[in-house]
C-alpha cells in the first residue's frame, strides 16, 4: 500500500460490504477533494445494505459527512483548500419539472453521494463544489457531520408547521426521533412525548428532559395519548402510522418521516383520516435547510454529543445489521 492509498468501505451488493484500500482521487474541474473527518451511519444506509432502498453498486456508502477541503479543481471559485465543510449529498439535474418548479429535492434524475456515487465512509471523497457548505473551523467535527440529518428534520418540520403551544408526540426514538423532539421544542411546542419500545432510547430522551412511553409495557398510556396537534412517525415499523392517527386530534397533522422500505404496506384506517380530517404529510430529504442546520449546530442549541457513539469502519457492518441497536443511538465513524 503506498502513501496515497486510503481506506474505503465498499458495498459491492446488498449484504456484501468490504474494507478496501483505494488510490487517492483527483478532483474534477468543478469538484473539491474532501478529507473526511467524520461520517454518520443512518437508517437509509441500512436500507441500502439490505437491498430495500435503490442504490448503484458498487458504492462507498455514507452520506452524512464533514471534513477539510484538501484539493480543488481548476474551475472552483468559492471554496479554498483548508475550508472546513459539511456536505449536501444530493445532486439535482436542474432540468426536470421538479427542479424548474423550485422543489429540486424531488428531482426525477437525482443522484446522491453515498447512494449512487461514492460517499463519506472513506478517508477522501470527491464532491461537486456546489454541495459543500463552509462551517466555522471551531465546530466539533463529530457534530458537523450531522448537518445532513438535521437539514432533513428541519424540512420535515417545516412541512408539519409546528406552532408555539402545540402538543405533539414522536414515535420512534432513534437519532432522527431524538432530533425531532429537540427541534419541535425549539420551535415552541409546549409538550413533546416520545413513544419508543427500546429502553436505551427512552433513557436518552429522558436525560434530555422528555417524557417517554413504552408502547409495550405501558399500553394504557399509549391509549390515553389523544388530541395531539401533531404526531411524527420516525419508526417505520408495525402499526405506528395507525397509532399516530389515533393520537392526533381532529384537524391535526401527521408527519410520515420514516423511510419505509419500498413496497411495504402498513395498516391504517382511512375512515379515521376522513372523519377527523387529518393531514398526512410526507417528507423526503431537503431542498434548502442546510444553512439553518449549520446555525443550529454552531449555536450549540441541540444536545448532540450524548447521542453519539464513535465506531470504527470495521464495526459499521454490525450497525447495519442491527447488532448494536441496544447499545447506541447514533454511530459515527472517525476517518481522520
Amino acid at each position: 500500500m503506498n502513501k496515497e492509498s486510503f481506506a474505503a468501505l465498499i458495498l459491492q451488493a446488498p449484504g456484501q460490504i468490504e474494507l478496501q484500500y483505494k488510490e487517492r482521487p483527483a478532483p474534477g474541474d468543478r469538484d473539491v477533494l474532501v478529507k473526511v473527518l467524520y461520517c454518520g451511519i443512518c437508517g437509509t444506509d441500512r436500507h441500502i445494505y439490505k437491498g430495500s432502498y435503490p442504490a448503484t453498486f458498487p458504492v462507498t456508502i455514507g452520506h452524512e459527512f464533514a471534513g477539510i477541503v484538501e484539493e480543488i479543481g481548476q474551475e472552483v471559485s468559492h471554496t479554498k483548500v483548508g475550508d472546513f465543510v459539511s456536505v449536501n449529498p444530493n445532486i439535482w439535474c436542474g432540468r426536470c419539472t421538479s427542479c424548474l418548479e423550485g422543489v429540486p429535492h424531488l428531482c426525477s434524475q437525482m443522484a446522491a453521494l453515498g447512494v449512487d456515487l461514492n460517499g463519506g465512509l472513506a478517508a477522501y471523497c470527491t464532491v461537486p463544489e456546489q454541495l459543500v457548505y463552509k462551517m466555522s473551523p471551531a465546530t466539533n467535527p463529530a457534530a458537523a457531520c450531522l448537518a445532513e440529518p438535521i437539514s432533513c428534520v428541519l424540512h420535515g418540520l417545516d412541512r408539519l408547521q409546528v406552532k408555539a403551544g402545540y402538543r405533539g408526540a414522536v414515535f420512534g426514538g432513534g437519532f432522527i426521533g431524538q432530533l425531532m423532539l429537540q427541534i419541535m421544542k425549539l420551535e415552541g411546542a409546549s409538550e413533546v412525548i416520545l413513544v419508543e419500545p427500546q429502553e436505551n432510547k427512552r433513557k436518552a430522551a429522558e436525560k434530555l428532559g422528555f417524557v417517554c412511553i413504552d408502547p409495550i409495557s405501558e399500553k394504557h398510556k399509549l391509549a390515553a395519548l389523544v388530541d395531539l396537534d401533531v404526531t411524527v412517525d420516525c419508526a417505520g415499523a408495525g402499526d405506528v402510522l395507525s397509532q399516530c392517527a389515533k393520537a392526533t386530534k381532529p384537524g391535526g397533522s401527521i408527519l410520515l418521516f420514516a423511510a419505509y422500505p419500498k413496497g411495504k404496506q402498513v395498516p391504517i384506517e382511512p375512515f379515521e383520516l376522513f372523519r377527523k380530517e387529518l393531514k398526512l404529510i410526507g417528507s423526503f430529504t431537503y431542498p434548502d435547510t442546510q444553512v439553518r442546520a449549520i446555525r443550529l449546530i454552531e449555536s450549540g442549541q441541540l444536545q448532540l454529543e450524548s447521542l453519539l457513539t464513535e465506531i470504527t469502519l470495521e464495526e459499521v457492518k454490525d450497525v447495519l445489521e442491527g447488532r448494536l441497536d441496544q447499545q447506541l443511538i447514533k454511530g459515527i465513524v472517525r476517518l481522520s
